[in-house]
Order: C-alpha cells, then sequence, then structure tokens
C-alpha cells in the first residue's frame, strides 16, 4: 500500500474492467466496410477531379505553352553560360600569352643589364679621384 492508493488492486479491477474482451455490435464489420468504401470513393473522386483539369483544352495548352517556354529559357540560360565560359577561356589563354612575352622580355632585360654591369670596368678603392669642395 502506498499513500496515493490504498487499494492497488482496486486500479487493477477498473484496468482489466477497461480491457475486457466485448463481442462487438451487430454488423460491425458491414458499417466498418461501408466506410472504407465511401472513403475510397472519396478519394478516387478528388483524384478524377484533379486528372479532369487537364482534359480541359485550354488548360493542357497553356500547361504546354509553360514547359515550352521553360525549356527554350533553360536552354537559353544554358547557352549564355556555354558563351561565357568559352569567352573566360580566351581571356585565359590571351593572359597566359601575355604572361609569357612579359616574362620573355624581363628576361632579355635582366640579360642586357648584366651585361652592361660585366662590361663596365670595376671602380677600384685607389683609383677613386676625391671630389672638390665647393
Amino acid at each position: 500500500m502506498t499513500p496515493m492508493n490504498p487499494n492497488p488492486n482496486r486500479l487493477e479491477d477498473r484496468l482489466r474492467q477497461a480491457l475486457r474482451r466485448e463481442e462487438p455490435p451487430d454488423r460491425f464489420a458491414a458499417s466498418v466496410l461501408n466506410r472504407v468504401a465511401q472513403n475510397s470513393i472519396a478519394r478516387d473522386a478528388q483524384k478524377q477531379s484533379w486528372l479532369s483539369v487537364f482534359s480541359q483544352p485550354l488548360v493542357r495548352w497553356a500547361a504546354f505553352t509553360f514547359v515550352s517556354i521553360c525549356l527554350i529559357a533553360e536552354g537559353l540560360h544554358y547557352r549564355n553560360q556555354q558563351h561565357e565560359r568559352a569567352q573566360g577561356e580566351t581571356a585565359k589563354q590571351q593572359l597566359m600569352l601575355a604572361l609569357r612575352i612579359a616574362g620573355s622580355k624581363l628576361q632579355l632585360a635582366k640579360e642586357k643589364v648584366n651585361e652592361i654591369n660585366t662590361n663596365r670596368p670595376e671602380s677600384q678603392p685607389g683609383n677613386r679621384t676625391p671630389r672638390s669642395r665647393s
């Protein structure tokens, strides 16, 4: 016994009574099958009403037009992307060529500077001419 429930058997008795097996009323199975049939008919009617929308010529043509416009727009978008990609590749090739040319020109300039430095007589510390102070 607990202070909350002075008679635990009473609770068990109530549960047994609530969960005891009972015979279904007469025509229970027939009423359930009838309700299931009505629900399936209602669902079929809803499906037919949804599909019947496309049986009207105006709706069919509108849907066809919409799909056609979407396909054309996507085709144009794809073509535009391909064109932009081709332009980007061309710009990349031009940039690489410009960098190669600039690199070769810098290499030539470096060689000329090195050539000038090697041909120039180096100033020796004893050969310096004193600067005149004015």
